[in-house]
Formats: structure tokens, C-alpha cells, sequence
């Protein structure tokens, strides 16, 4: 068996200078331009004529836009990362105007004084060694040698970089392609995991991982300083400073969370071969829950703990979203009607008694080994001469059932 790539993003925050700073703001809000400018152009042909500009089209459109005068700051801007605003734009449109499409179509972003955010962004691309990283600083093309936090070695060559603003702070984004561990033959140690409002995550082997609830812990300080800022004149000094010291708070609460998610990611992707989850809506969730569910890493948990597990080479699988989870009994399969109160689910067929969340685990990793065992990615292993009944799995596929086809080992 061979073992397959993951792109992994190492994520690195940078120091610029004032002049640096204020280069990374234009190049952010020109990338906007661009993609505003493309996205009417499209808008207004489609009305026109019923068709639409790709790639090749608006890069042409880019070039030819340059002789203008009114639109000398596309040459401020390096071409390649203005091709990559347009290779965006591109992959936006053909995803929004597909029959069976999931995204909607493309929108305009919009300025920093409608949003009152910034979070431009722009992608530079690594030709001919331009970016690189040395003596604590990253060369950024027309910005410079940029001092960084290198806190971790890369594991692979540097392809792209993406500069963006959170939080006050500038931070630079690295795709690197990682090689991952070869499949593994034998899955010895599947799990289900239930996720919820109150705990992270409940496994059907009765761990808890409880909500830490950064925000809830948070929320008294964060009254008082969104109080004083209220009360201070708009882009006064002192507004500054209070704005500032709330951003640092949130992001404070933001890098909490996703400390946590790595730590329960990464035990789970070294402890368990097989990882079952479920597949939660959790826009709809917020609707009626919205501080519990915001809370929590609900969709984030999920996400780190599958490119882990395949970085492991376990098998990651998503039961259907509309599987019943919870209602069965995970001892006889009686179905019960349930309320949100009921925390306690009961059998009124074999008298189980059982937390409920624990029940809707351990349902959750049958629904899942069967649903693998029906597409043949899975098998269950015979069990040897003289050795009760297995219930380890084998895998028959080196997919991780991502493309939705089946190859044979």
C-alpha cells in the first residue's frame, strides 16, 4: 500500500513594519477591487449575452486595464497574486452556476467602512523562490523581508502564501503538502462520537469530553469592555486603546478553542483507528441554541479530527445526516420518542438504562461500520482458531472515502 498526501496549513504571525503594514492594507483592498471589478464584469456580460468571463478572459481583461489611468494601482499589485484573485473568482462562478451546485453564486466584498472589520486578504505565489523564510523574516513579494514568528519547522516546500489581519494582528498562512502514514490493514479500535452543546464530544466508549466554554468564561469581561467602548468618542485615542483590548479578548477566546481542538483531535487520531462521527447542521442549530452551540467547536472538532486521522492512517467516515442516533436503543434497536429535556434514555422494551448522549454514541459507530461494510470498504475480520467472535475491522480499500469510489487492496 502507498501512502497518500494531505495539505496541511501552518499558520505563522508576522511583525510588519509601519511602511510594510500599510503596503498589506493596500495589496488586501486592491484584491478586493479585483474581484469586485471581475464579479460585475461577469454580471454585466451574463445580462448581455447570457455568458460569463473565465480565467483566461479576465486575466486579459487585467492586462488590458492597466493602460488606464484609472487603474494604475492594479501595477502596485503583484500579477501573480492578482492572477490568484482570479483564479478564485473563476472556481466561485463555476461552482455557483452548476446543476447539482452547493455553494451559492459569488458576492461582492465588501469595504472596510460598510463592515467596520478589516479582513482583507490576498494569496502571493512562490515563483522562482521569492518567498522564503530566513534569519526570521519571510520575503513577501513588493512588501519585503517581513519578521516572523517561526515558532515550527515546515515538513515541505513553500507554494503559496496568504496574508491576512485578525484580531489586530497580521498573520501569514502556509499550504504544505505532507505525506501521511500508509493505510492501516487492520482497524482495531473503531468509536462513534456524539457532539453536543453541553459536551464536546461523548464516545461509545463512555469518554466525556466536556465544553470548557471559553466565551461563557469570558463574558463578564467582555460586558464591561464592550460598555466602555460605548461610551468612548468614535476614533478618539481612548476608543483605540478599548477597541484593541476588546479584539485581544475575542482573540484570546478563538485561539483557546482551537488549542483545545487540537489536543482532543490529536488523542483521538493516535488512540483510534476507526472514527465515526456524525454530520450536524449547525447553522439550523443556532437558530434555537445559538450562545451554547457558538460556544463550542461543533464543526471545527470535526474537521481537525479527520485530517489527523488520516494523517495516522486510520479511516475517518461521516454517518448521514439524517440517520437516527439517537431514538434507538443501542442494545435491542427499539425506537423511542425523545424530548431535548430527556437526558436519560430508558428502554421500555429490554429496560436499558443509559445516558442519553452515551446510547446516541455508540449508535453512531454501528450506523457507521455498516454503512462502510455496505460500500466494501470495510470487512470484518475471521477470527483465528481457538479466539472468540472479533469485532475488528479490516480494511479493503485505500479510499478514505472522499471521492466516493472503491479501490481494492
Amino acid at each position: 500500500m502507498h501512502s497518500n498526501t494531505l495539505t496541511l496549513r501552518y499558520n505563522y504571525r508576522i511583525y510588519p513594519t509601519p511602511e510594510q503594514e500599510e503596503k498589506l492594507v493596500r495589496f488586501g483592498a486592491y484584491a478586493r477591487g479585483i474581484w469586485n471589478l471581475l464579479l460585475s464584469e461577469n454580471q454585466r456580460r451574463y445580462e448581455f449575452d447570457k455568458t460569463f468571463l473565465f480565467y483566461g478572459a479576465m486575466a486579459n481583461l487585467i492586462k488590458e486595464l492597466k493602460q488606464f489611468e484609472e487603474f494604475l494601482w492594479l501595477k502596485e499589485m503583484d500579477s501573480a497574486a492578482a492572477q490568484q484573485v482570479v483564479r478564485d473568482l473563476e472556481t466561485s462562478l463555476k461552482n455557483g452556476i452548476r446543476k447539482d451546485r452547493i455553494q451559492r453564486f459569488p458576492k461582492y466584498r465588501l469595504s472596510y467602512k460598510k463592515k467596520k472589520l478589516h479582513n482583507d486578504s490576498f494569496r502571493a505565489v512562490n515563483n522562482g523562490n521569492c518567498i522564503r523564510i530566513e534569519n526570521g523574516t519571510i520575503s513577501i513579494p513588493k512588501v519585503g523581508k517581513v519578521p516572523i514568528r517561526y515558532h515550527r519547522n515546515l515538513p515541505g516546500k513553500i507554494k503559496t502564501v496568504t496574508v491576512s489581519y485578525h484580531h489586530g494582528y497580521w498573520e501569514v498562512s502556509i499550504p504544505v503538502e505532507v505525506q501521511a502514514k500508509p493505510a492501516k490493514e487492520r482497524l482495531e479500535s473503531p468509536i462513534g462520537f456524539d457532539i453536543n452543546s453541553k459536551h464536546t464530544l461523548v464516545s461509545s466508549n463512555g469518554w466525556y469530553v466536556k465544553n470548557p466554554k471559553y466565551l461563557k468564561q469570558t463574558f463578564d469581561q467582555l460586558k464591561q469592555v464592550q460598555r466602555q467602548l460605548s461610551r468612548r468618542k468614535i476614533g478618539s485615542r481612548r476608543w483605540q486603546k478599548s477597541k484593541q483590548r476588546l479584539l485581544s479578548i475575542h482573540d484570546k477566546i478563538r485561539r483557546q478553542r482551537l488549542d483545545f481542538g487540537h489536543q482532543v483531535s490529536s488523542t483521538i487520531a493516535k488512540c483510534f483507528d476507526l472514527v465515526v462521527f456524525e454530520d450536524l447542521n449547525v447553522k439550523a442549530m443556532q437558530q434555537w441554541n445559538g450562545h451554547m452551540t457558538q460556544d463550542n467547536l461543533m464543526s471545527e472538532i470535526t474537521h481537525l479530527t479527520q485530517y489527523k486521522v488520516m494523517r495516522e492512517g486510520g479511516l475517518f467516515h461521516k454517518i448521514n445526516r439524517f440517520a437516527a442516533s439517537t431514538k434507538p436503543c443501542s442494545q435491542c434497536g427499539t425506537l423511542h420518542e425523545l424530548s431535548l429535556n430527556d437526558r436519560e434514555f430508558q428502554c421500555r422494551f429490554c429496560d436499558h438504562k443509559q445516558c442519553r448522549d452515551w446510547n446516541s454514541a455508540i449508535n453512531i459507530a454501528q450506523i457507521g461500520i455498516n454503512e462502510l461494510m455496505q460500500t466494501g470498504t470495510v470487512c470484518r475480520a475471521l477470527p483465528m482458531v481457538q479466539q472468540k467472535r472479533s469485532d475488528k475491522m479490516k480494511v479493503r480499500s485505500l479510499l478514505r472515502l472522499d471521492l466516493g469510489s472503491v479501490q481494492s487492496s
